[in-house]
């Protein structure tokens, strides 16, 4: 009978070995969890900061687009107004010959 006890002592020894091992293995996988997300929430914000910096340099670059796209306007304006002035030039031009040699 000592035997058996002796043994169940044993059994029961071992049993709180195994289970003491399995909860210093489950506290280090709490640790390790817990790193892990400060680490996801860490790179959530970076991620975060990257898309408002994103946005801001886009209205940036849409204004810029719109600032050259005036800009390429403004010859083509001028042109145009260049144009507009030399057919009236010309026109007035031919207009007075006309009326020169009509005597009037």
């Amino acid at each position: 009978m000592e035997n058996d006890l002796a043994q169940a002592v044993q059994g029961l020894v071992v049993s709180q070995a195994k289970m003491q091992e399995q909860i210093t293995t489950l506290f280090k996988q709490q640790t390790e969890i817990k790193e892990l997300t400060k680490t996801v929430q860490s790179l959530a914000m970076s991620i975060e900061k990257q898309a408002m910096s994103l946005r801001s340099t886009e209205d940036k670059l849409d204004t810029v687009r719109t600032d050259v796209d005036e800009m390429k306007a403004k010859p083509a304006k001028k042109w145009d107004s260049v144009q507009s002035i030399l057919l009236s030039v010309v026109l007035t031009a031919v207009a007075t010959y006309l009326l020169t040699r009509l005597g009037l």
